[in-house]
């Protein structure tokens, strides 16, 4: 699933982002250009997915493609699919990265997958009576919360096993073989000590990223399911509580459209803020792209907002420096990032896989 993803990332950018923009939007680098190319591409939903994949790990992998002559590389950062790579899209059998959605869940789905390790860990350890194990989630809020829930359930233990048992079979079962033994290895509970990446990775011969991504895929499927059906699984439900879908803006973008909303100017909010004007403006951008009743009017009107969406689509291209040639200077590059930032969605005419 790695390598499909990979593929897919630079199969959607076309050779116009770098492989570091990938290695960026893959961990979840929350900077407005990282969101932009998320958005703007639309490879949204796998932005965070591995938010501990090194620099290294990736380098090997495209290595490894450009060996095996799926992807060529170009001035050692700009990667495109051969034919070869693009039947392998097409023909791609393993388990499919459906359930993804990092842009709008990424910090949900981390909360969702805490609470239910640790509860799984504490209901498994307390059904057998033992009281002195070291919590796999060392946070305290997650903590706190299970903490809570135990106090509830303590009355009736072996029935909040035997749910948690009941719901995670049923869900496990509709996933792919190695989807479900990988989760199941990684818990912890009930005397049993969960396996770790590399332990996994040896056992199932697959990449340590495989194994992230894969587990990764698993907890974002397990937390679309109960947000879904929520009343059909009601105790790995709970592990919803008090969490509501919101945008990933970063607290000093937010500080600026807070001020954007008080009619303040960009210049005005750069010099309160002690930023420069490009900071500022990159506030701009992350706001369009998250903020869904955003309008740009205020900085670009109707009619040269649509005179760079067909220069975008003429060209067939989300690349900035291509547009901005075409106008011969006309617009600029805020401008054009902003336009194509409220865009968001699907590139112009790039295959989905």
């Amino acid at each position: 699933m790695f390598i499909y993803i990979l593929l897919a990332c630079i199969n959607q950018m076309k050779g116009e982002r770098t492989i570091s923009g990938i290695f960026h939007l893959i961990r979840g680098k929350r900077s407005a250009q990282t969101l932009q190319d998320a958005r703007v591409y639309g490879i949204d939903r796998f932005f965070g997915i591995c938010p501990n994949l090194s620099k290294k790990e990736l380098e090997t992998t495209i290595q490894a493609v450009v060996n095996d002559k799926l992807v060529t590389v170009e001035n050692e950062q700009f990667a495109s699919l051969t034919k070869k790579g693009i039947d392998y899209l097409v023909n791609y059998q393993g388990p499919r990265p459906d359930y993804f959605s990092g842009m709008t869940e990424q910090a949900n789905v981390q909360v969702f997958e805490d609470r239910l390790r640790l509860l799984i860990q504490t209901v498994t350890n307390m059904s057998v009576y033992n009281q002195s194990f070291l919590p796999i989630i060392e946070k305290p809020l997650i903590q706190q919360w299970v903490k809570q829930q135990y106090t509830s359930l303590k009355d009736d233990i072996e029935g909040a096993e035997a749910q948690l048992y009941k719901e995670l079979a049923y869900l496990l079962s509709q996933l792919t073989e190695v989807e479900a033994e990988l989760f199941t290895s990684r818990l912890t509970g009930g005397m049993i000590i969960g396996e770790t990446r590399e332990q996994m990775a040896r056992e199932h011969k697959i990449s340590e990223q495989e194994v992230d991504v894969l587990l990764a895929h698993v907890s974002y499927y397990l937390y679309d399911q109960c947000k879904t059906g929520r009343s059909e699984y009601p105790a790995m439900g709970k592990c919803l509580e008090g969490l509501s879908s919101s945008s990933l803006i970063t607290q000093s973008a937010k500080r600026t459209y807070q001020l954007l909303g008080k009619g303040l100017t960009l210049e005005n909010i750069a010099a309160i803020r002690k930023l420069k004007i490009s900071t500022i403006q990159d506030h701009v951008i992350e706001a369009a792209l998250v903020v869904s009743n955003f309008s740009i009017r205020p900085f670009i009107n109707e009619e040269d907002e649509q005179a760079i969406l067909t220069a975008a689509s003429r060209l067939q291209t989300r690349r900035l420096k291509r547009i901005y040639e075409s106008f011969q200077g006309q617009f600029s590059y805020f401008e054009l990032r902003l336009v194509l930032s409220k865009v968001q969605k699907e590139p112009v005419s790039h295959a989905q896989f």
